[in-house]
């Protein structure tokens, strides 16, 4: 068998051959033999044989029934008995190959050690931003040409590229310390010098640096891992891990030693591209490069040193299935109470440096637990199962019909799944290639006509995997895979900006074939971990406010006089000390309108700091553009990068504001003397060093009900250096009827039953800070802490009528636009479609298709001296693969301007608005029809979300085209067809 081979295999063919890679199920152990199945056979597996797998013997106790196995290099006797090199638990569980040696302590290798690096926060400590810039300084050195790189300008682009950590970094701000690291970094650039110039050139070390590739990652399903290096040859034949700390300073016969946790890392990479890319560890040159010396280290291959590592992220995976699975607090706390130095200090470390630095580091989790009272103890466990599986579930997946979801859907699923589902572009062919140039760094791809069954799911924004595709059996898993975006793509190209700058024009040859697949990032679930810890630290007074154990302060303001909407729910946030919520029904301006006049109240008082958060990109972009309307203009800085920053507003990104400042002190005056931050709750969770800079005097957070209460601790519980509350008081700007938040699990495994919690408002886990606070205040009746908007100038009210009757109680008013004013002939239309029995997912149907097309046509037709593809018309629909087949349809019109218009999905249309809506409700099932809502309960009352956003999208006419037989057996969509006859 062959890597990568991973058939269903009967004991005969077993018996005569060695087995590369073979997956099996766990059943039971005894005391000599592991009982797997394979095709339902069982099989017998020799797991207590010194020198072979012994290494996994304490794994055992740790495998639950059915688990899957990965057995590596198997030899199999007469007897049908299996010998495994490897056995890899869950394999579909990619972990990453850096947070894997970082549990490798001088101390010990346990498994806790994951975990307690999981909630220990990563400080912007000099050291790794000495790093982030050693690796900015081996690029430039790898691609220097005749010009060699000039130090300075090298530390300019430093400046534009890491701004802010330099910005804020501690242990600069010490005039003396910060001309040492600047020395340092100067040591640093001579030393890569030194190597890549000098080094480099000595054939020994094979190591050609014309012929190089910078970043490159890999999947490794085989041992469960995944890794970016930060140097690899093209030919796979020799890496290098570059490090800008220190290796451990004793020498042996005149050598330093590496550190144990980079040495494994080395191993890891040299696993990897053993058991992905078929290449011979022993014929391997890997190098740790320490720039501090310089030194070039040879690691040196220990495949016995490998299975202890590998036995190590069994015994952490085992760990994490079981907090998911037991999925309740006390099992949890038993697991972390754990993390104490006595358990992980296995090596018995004693000494200066253990009782003084280390012990302290480990105890530090218990004692941030020991702090907490019941209440936020159990609120804290609660939270870290809830990301737990949510972090788990997007690895290894879950069917969604007939195809696995996650990350593991990308080897699980063969090519006929993802065609079907819409989840590859292959074939693809080079046209134009920039990647080689610092300032494009992106790559043309042709793609080519597919059959009309292949519905590509690709749109701009996606982050992707490009890796080359030549035959069926490429893969993520057996070829060097490339981070990036798409920045563009259209029926017959796509364009994909790298993550890393690839110059050297060999690595995409022209002549081969390429393939893009959907990547999955744990940035996220990170950000969510240190949101926990940041909790445990927060100041106890704004833990009471979160957890409800103390009300929200507000200074006495009269708003029963005042007339304006905005004018009113303004004051009120005003005078909150704590926090304020407003809730924003479709179509009242609560972007354009309310957190416009809040942002300039606010900003009145020239000692206001004002930071502006919102979910999506897009709609960062849309508070940008209302600060762009305010008179006199207002100074505003973007978190966030340029290809998710509409080029209207690129010039408020940091880097461009910055790009002036010609060192750290201008711009630390220049971030400080702005008022006014925007930028995505992802990326100002993931740059919380902005908080040891600035102080925010308010934060308002748009599009509230769509963030998980996780995702904005980290924010929310952030704390200035002079231990203040980082954010004073924050406004929740949302509405708790439309789209929630994305969770990936059931709703019975995020539901809550404690009673304490529940007495909070915390019911389900995937409700959003807002709407627990927003019912905790209804219980006790507090109007300081709640408003809502009640006049929309969006929809017709023939349009509204339904959503504001059945979802709104009737309390939305027309404001009385003049388009509200028209008298218009049938302004909500049902058009019958007929089941599609040919669809083989359901999630296409091809009359609906057809029918918008056609009814498309007619509103361009109507429209068409004035049609504007950004405001005219819009189609939503629930799925990617209606999107694409309604797409071809709208292609075959020949009408380019229809070819132009938004057609997505329900989620993405959330803050959008169009003259004309048309929804293809899509539903061929009753199983689909089952899905298809997104329910939630007030007062008695059931409120479609989902169905709530497509009904409000449209401010003349709205479209709805689907089967009726089936969709009156939902009542809510049997109202609606009711109400529409």
């Amino acid at each position: 068998m062959g890597i990568g081979m991973n058939r269903e295999l009967t004991k005969k063919e077993c018996i005569v051959k060695n087995i590369r890679k073979m997956r099996v199920h766990f059943r039971y152990a005894d005391e000599e033999f592991l009982y797997v199945y394979n095709s339902g056979e069982e099989l017998k597996v020799r797991y207590n044989i010194p020198k072979t797998n012994d290494a996994f013997t304490q794994d055992i106790p740790f495998f639950w029934e059915n688990a899957s196995l990965n057995l590596l290099d198997v030899v199999v006797d007469d007897m049908g008995i299996l010998s495994p090199s490897f056995i890899v638990l869950e394999p579909d569980y990619l972990m990453d190959i850096s947070s894997l040696a970082e549990s490798v302590r001088e101390y010990g290798s346990h498994p806790l050690n994951y975990f307690m690096n999981r909630l220990s926060p990563v400080e912007n400590a000099r050291p790794l931003l000495l790093g982030n810039i050693a690796n900015l300084f081996l690029d430039e050195w790898i691609y220097a040409g005749d010009q060699e790189p000039d130090y300075l300008n090298v530390m300019r682009k430093a400046f534009r590229q890491y701004p802010l950590e330099l910005a804020v970094c501690e242990d600069l701000r010490d005039a003396t310390k910060e001309r040492e690291f600047f020395a340092s970094c100067r040591i640093h650039f001579d030393h890569i010098y030194e190597m890549v110039q000098h080094t480099f050139a000595d054939p020994v070390y094979k190591l050609d640096k014309s012929d190089a590739v910078l970043e490159p990652s890999y999947i490794c399903e085989a041992l469960g891992l995944q890794g970016r290096l930060d140097y690899m040859q093209r030919d796979m034949s020799a890496f290098i891990e570059m490090k800008s700390g220190k290796a451990d300073e004793y020498t042996v016969k005149g050598k330093i030693i590496p550190k144990e946790n980079n040495r494994v890392q080395m191993l890891l990479y040299m696993a990897v591209l053993e058991y992905s890319m078929e290449c011979n560890h022993h014929r391997q040159h890997p190098y740790l490069l320490y720039t501090r010396y310089p030194l070039l280290y040879r690691a040196q291959s220990s495949w016995e040193k490998v299975k202890q590592i590998i036995s190590l992220r069994n015994r952490i995976l085992a760990t994490e299935y079981a907090i998911q699975q037991h999925n309740h607090p006390s099992y949890t706390s038993k697991i972390l109470a754990q993390i104490n130095p006595q358990i992980l200090n296995e090596h018995g470390l004693k000494g200066r440096f253990w009782e003084q630095y280390l012990a302290p580091q480990i105890a530090g989790l218990q004692d941030k637990m020991a702090s907490l009272d019941s209440l936020e103890r159990e609120y804290c466990l609660t939270l870290y199962n809830f990301i737990t599986k949510e972090l788990y579930l997007s690895k290894i997946g879950q069917v969604d019909g007939e195809n696995k979801m996650g990350m593991a859907s990308l080897w699980l699923n063969s090519l006929e799944e993802k065609r079907a589902a819409g989840e590859i572009l292959y074939d693809l062919k080079i046209i134009e290639n920039y990647a080689f140039e610092p300032h494009k760094s992106y790559i043309v791809l042709s793609v080519p006509s597919y059959q009309d069954e292949f519905l590509p799911n690709f749109r701009n924004g996606d982050v992707v995997l490009l890796y080359e595709r030549n035959q069926p059996s490429d893969n993520v898993t057996n070829k060097m895979v490339f981070k990036g975006n798409i920045e563009q793509i259209t029926e017959k190209q796509v364009r994909v900006r790298l993550r890393a700058a690839q110059r050297n024009v060999a690595l995409f040859p022209a002549d081969r074939l390429y393939a893009i697949e959907h990547d999955s990032m744990d940035t996220s679930y990170r950000t969510m971990y240190y949101g926990l810890s940041a909790f445990m630290d927060a100041n106890k007074s704004r833990r009471d406010l979160l957890l409800g154990k103390r009300l929200p302060c507000f200074s006495e303001v009269d708003t029963k006089n005042i007339i304006d909407d905005f004018e009113r729910v303004t004051q009120k946030a005003v005078a909150a000390k704590d926090y304020f919520l407003l809730v924003g029904p479709p179509g009242t301006g609560k972007t354009s309108r309310a957190l416009n006049r809040m942002v300039q109240v606010f900003h009145q008082d020239e000692h206001t700091h004002i930071l502006l958060l919102a979910y999506t990109n897009r709609a960062v972009d849309e508070i940008c553009r209302s600060l762009s309307s305010i008179t006199p203009q207002v100074d505003y800085i973007r978190i966030g990068s340029e290809l998710s920053c509409d080029l209207r507003f690129q010039e408020h990104l940091l880097e461009n504001v910055l790009e002036g400042c010609k060192n750290r002190k201008e711009v630390i005056l220049r971030m400080s003397s702005c008022r006014i931050y925007v930028g995505t709750v992802a990326s100002i969770a993931s740059k919380t060093e902005l908080f040891k800079l600035k102080r925010f005097d308010v934060a308002i957070i748009d599009e509230a009900t769509q963030i998980l209460e996780p995702q904005l601790l980290g924010i929310l519980c952030s704390k200035t250096v002079d231990g203040h509350d980082a954010i004073g008081k924050f406004v929740l700007i949302g509405d708790h009827k439309q789209l929630p938040a994305v969770v990936l699990q059931e709703n019975e495994h995020s539901e809550i039953y404690a009673e304490n919690l529940r007495a909070i408002g915390l019911h389900n886990l995937k409700d959003s800070l807002f709407e627990r606070l927003y019912r905790y205040h209804l219980s006790d009746g507090n109007d300081c802490a709640v408003d809502m908007l009640d006049k929309q100038g969006r929809m017709h009210p023939e349009v509204a009528k339904f959503a504001n009757e059945t979802f709104y109680n009737g309390k939305l008013k027309p404001v009385g636009l003049p388009h509200q004013l028209e008298t218009l002939d049938s302004p909500v239309v049902f058009i019958p479609s007929e089941i599609d029995l040919e669809s083989t997912t359901g999630k296409t149907n091809r009359t609906e298709a057809r029918l918008v097309a056609e009814y498309a046509t007619s509103v361009w037709k109507e429209y068409q001296e004035n049609f504007d593809e950004n405001s005219t018309l819009g189609i939503i629909t629930p799925y990617r693969s209606q999107i694409a087949l309604i797409k071809k349809e709208l292609e075959r019109s020949g009408i380019d301007a229809l070819q132009r218009i938004s057609v997505d999905t329900v989620e993405r249309y959330q803050g959008s608005e169009r003259d004309v809506i048309i929804y293809s409700f899509c539903v061929n099932t009753i199983a689909q029809l089952k899905l298809l809502p997104n329910l939630t309960e007030e007062n008695g009352v059931w409120i479609d979300r989902k169905l709530n956003v497509v009904l409000t999208r449209a401010r003349r006419k709205l479209i709805i085209i689907g089967n009726p037989d089936l969709l009156r057996r939902d009542s809510i969509y049997a109202r609606l067809l009711e109400s529409i006859k």
